[in-house]
């Protein structure tokens, strides 16, 4: 049985790194649930401004530009910038935690955690 098996409340109390695995673990799965909820925010608004504004989405904006085409862009660019912020999120905090993890590892001579 490995130390990620048991219950947190349970575990042996031998495995300091389990807390620094936790939170590294706890920390993605919440960056991770963050850009869901934006990346589906930004594919469901302009699926339901289709769906409430019908024809109108057709109107001309500026040119040959259509209000439909710009709530697409708008989109386009919320998706953007929600991979910007997961990339900038991660490099600074689960990267941080990660280099912490691997420098115990190697004080131990092993990359791997004794896991292979």
């Amino acid at each position: 049985m490995h130390i990620h098996d048991y219950p947190r409340a349970s575990r042996p109390a031998a495995a300091p790194e389990y807390d620094a695995l936790y939170r590294l673990w706890w920390l993605s799965g919440r960056l991770r649930a963050r850009l869901l909820v934006l990346n589906l925010t930004a594919v469901a608004v302009p699926l339901l401004l289709a769906l409430f504004l019908g024809s109108r989405l057709t109107a001309a904006v500026a040119g040959a530009f259509t209000v439909g085409m710009l709530v697409l862009v708008i989109g386009v660019l919320a998706i953007i910038a929600t991979a910007l912020w997961y990339d900038r999120a991660c490099r600074g905090q689960c990267d941080r935690q990660a280099d912490e993890l691997r420098g115990r590892a190697a004080e131990f001579g092993s990359g791997t955690g004794g896991r292979r």
